[in-house]
């Protein structure tokens, strides 16, 4: 029988677990301890199926490993063997209903005379000597007293540094308690804690008429904050200090001079001086991520047009210069966050997927190499941060829960019993406690319907708000006669349906909250029904808008965002990715057959206006074109400069005469246009406060629908 803790031969491959490395001739590489375990394991079971869940209860002993990090140290695993010897192909994928795993093939053997010495064994020598023969000794004299009182208080300082290292590092406790430390007016975000744990910096905001100021605060006297500068008209954001305490960075937004500041600051007073632009920004970065590699250098995040990727830059404040570090796709968001570990070793970020949601990943500063993890959120806002001996990666989770990550061995735990106590931790060195933003509405803000009598109807363009229900309202659809469906989320992170009739709005409650729905969401409603489709989770859902009962609609394993009913409402109008591409199709009602549209394969949105003619926005420029069906007809009828989401669902809408739309021609200026089909002109129409992709438009377009954000309190969180 084979000791698999024991030196054992793996075809012609030696194998030595105990201290994980594999030997071929006279070549040798070190693997992971896990990636060892999972090799014994296989070994033990030659040529028997192996299942992710056996190594997820054998090797692992954590039944929430996931798939992700059992597939990224099979990978590790032939990586190494294949270095060694490139012909071996022992581990092999088995795929098929109900017998997916791994199966190993070679031959297992052992020798009986291999040595096996454990590198923590001790030499012989330190054996005690016996007593001479007839000496005996019947108390201790005064240095055995001595001796033995210096063991006990050494076997003492032991026990407390190994309980002091469980309690914190190891196995911290429960972070159960919540307690607000800040009391601004207004909303507070953006904080940073400078490396030795002592000083709280961050960014509060009245309202959205005012400019956000800087805070800083002792961390042990949280209500003694200060003002940083004493500029009534500083308008500043997204501060992080130096690991030294001497100066801070942080963004301006200063019209002609917006960008990147490097300030003087005093640690004593918590006061900034001698504030410089050092970086200039365009108007397209809101909101710069700052890290601090040492008291020289620090990374940053900027893209260099509006629908270029967000990447990461490394800047050296001696030599004037900036270094890419990061190259994201194209066609992406991009590098939206990042974090140090205390080590320095890892740039943690969090990077776009190319279709929907975000991965956090590990850059070996040094090398420069990129690792992928399991962490992965719909939610753009998911912030994270290292534990004090760079062995974790604290975040929250899809579910709302407090969660750390293991960087070594990719497993993922939760570090907290309550759901959504805040969001974008932020670690106190030396002490278990974080710094949490409260959450501002399940979004980056609390979002509310109003309603504009049009001007191009006679109005007077006075918006009235009918719809406040203290959510993130993410998509609304007119359903006639004045009426609404919208989506929510929901406290709980779930998506909920509500109808607006009659100035009342009143959730449908027969629709199915699942924890897995998540957005981008848009509606579409069916005239003349009572049916809607609602795209969600990267699928669609035929929804009862009287009572929200809901039945599948899309295919299983494509991947849409934005639907429409065809004009006799027997197909539908999808646009999604495919391959990390955009991808527009024609779907049947009854799920097939699926067809792909070539000359709008880069819709992301699509309305059929007559039996021929189409109007479209396309992915990435949001440019408006026409199509006809008929005559193969082909034109851009619209330039658009920004559209703040890059799933533009229901961002314009086709009427008889025109198409209204909406459109960022400037910062701060989003607005509702109007193109006249006849005059083939452009004329403004409304300000909209903000640039959410969603219009609805009454049927004697009287009224303009829009969703629209509103300032609510906020603090900034102590969780221990």
């Amino acid at each position: 029988m084979i000791d698999f803790q024991k030196i054992f031969q793996l075809a012609e491959f030696k194998v030595e677990p105990a201290i994980d490395t594999v030997s071929f001739g006279s070549r040798s590489i070190a693997i992971k301890s896990m990636a060892m375990k999972i090799l014994c394991y296989l070994a033990s079971h030659e040529g028997q199926l192996v299942t992710r869940d056996d190594l997820r209860e054998r090797v692992w002993n954590n039944s929430t490993v996931s798939d992700h990090a059992i597939n990224n140290h099979i990978y590790g695993l032939r990586r190494a063997l294949s270095k060694l010897d490139p012909k071996a192909k022992y581990i092999h994928t088995v795929t098929g209903t109900g017998t997916n795993g791994y199966r190993l093939n070679a031959r297992i053997t052992q020798s009986r005379s291999e040595p096996f010495t454990h590198p923590l064994d001790l030499p012989h020598e330190f054996c005690t000597e016996k007593l001479k023969s007839g000496a005996k000794k019947t108390k201790l004299d005064r240095p055995n007293y001595i001796y033995l009182f210096l063991s006990i208080l050494l076997v003492l300082i032991i026990v407390y540094f190994f309980y002091f290292t469980y309690r914190y590092i190891v196995e911290p406790t429960k972070y159960n308690t919540v307690t607000a430390i800040t009391s601004h007016e207004g909303r507070e975000q953006s904080s940073s804690v400078s490396e030795d744990g002592e000083i709280l910096i961050y960014s509060n905001r009245v309202d959205r008429t005012q400019k956000w100021q800087l805070y800083a605060s002792r961390v042990n006297d949280f209500g003694n904050a200060k003002k940083i500068f004493n500029d009534p008209f500083g308008n500043d954001n997204f501060v992080s200090i130096s690991p030294d305490k001497k100066k801070i960075a942080f963004i301006r937004y200063k019209r002609g001079s917006r960008g990147i500041y490097l300030a003087d600051f005093d640690a004593q007073s918590l006061q900034a001086s001698n504030a410089k632009i050092y970086i200039k920004l365009s108007v397209h970065n809101l909101s710069p991520s700052i890290n601090w590699l040492n008291n020289n250098q620090f990374f940053y995040n900027a893209k260099e047009t509006p629908t270029a990727p967000l990447k990461f830059y490394l800047y050296n404040i001696a030599l004037n210069i900036s270094e890419q570090i990061t190259s994201p796709a194209m066609n992406t968001f991009g590098d939206l966050m990042a974090t140090i570990s205390p080590n320095k070793k890892w740039l943690a970020l969090m990077r776009s997927d190319g279709a929907f949601g975000y991965r956090l990943y590990l850059l070996n500063i040094n090398t420069k190499d990129l690792v992928s993890t399991p962490v992965y959120s719909n939610e753009m806002r998911t912030g994270f941060s290292f534990s004090d001996n760079s062995q974790h990666l604290y975040f929250i989770d899809e579910q709302g829960y407090f969660s750390k990550l293991d960087v070594y061995n990719s497993s993922i735990s939760k570090v907290s019993d309550k759901q959504y106590i805040g969001y974008w931790p932020i670690k106190i060195y030396g002490k278990p406690q974080f710094i949490m933003q409260q959450d501002w509405g399940l979004s980056s803000l609390t979002t509310q319907i109003i309603k504009h009598a049009n001007p191009l109807k006679g109005g007077d363009g006075v918006a009235e708000v009918i719809v406040k229900n203290n959510m993130s309202i993410r998509a609304i659809e007119g359903v006639g006669n004045g009426g609404l469906i919208f989506a929510s989320v929901g406290a709980n992170y779930k998506i909920q349906l509500w109808r607006y009739e009659e100035g009342v709005a009143r959730q449908l409650s027969k629709f199915n909250e699942k924890p897995k729905y998540k957005p981008p969401l848009s509606l579409n409603w069916q005239k003349g029904s009572n049916k809607a489709l609602l795209s969600l989770n990267k699928t669609c859902r035929l929804v009862n808008i009287d009572t929200g009962k809901d039945t599948p609609l899309c295919p299983f394993g494509e991947s849409f965002y934005a639907g429409r009913f065809s004009l006799d409402a027997n197909s539908l109008y999808l646009a999604g990715f495919k391959h990390d591409k955009p991808n527009a199709v024609k779907l049947a009602v009854t799920g097939y057959p699926l067809t792909k549209l070539s000359i709008m394969a880069n819709a992301n949105t699509i309305v059929q206006h007559t039996a021929d003619d189409f109007y479209y926005s396309e992915h990435g420029s949001y440019d408006i074109y026409y199509y006809n069906s008929r005559t193969l007809k082909h034109i851009k009828l619209i330039s658009r400069t920004y559209i703040s989401n890059p799933y533009s669902v229901n961002d314009f809408i086709v009427t008889k005469r025109g198409i209204y739309y909406m459109d960022r021609v400037k910062i701060r200026e989003n607005a509702i246009y109007y193109y006249d089909f006849n005059k083939k002109t452009t004329e403004f129409v409304i300000h909209s406060k903000d640039n959410y992709p969603n219009i609805v438009l009454s049927d004697d377009e009287q009224y303009i629908y829009l969703i629209q954000s509103y300032d609510n309190n906020s603090n900034l969180l102590l969780v221990q």
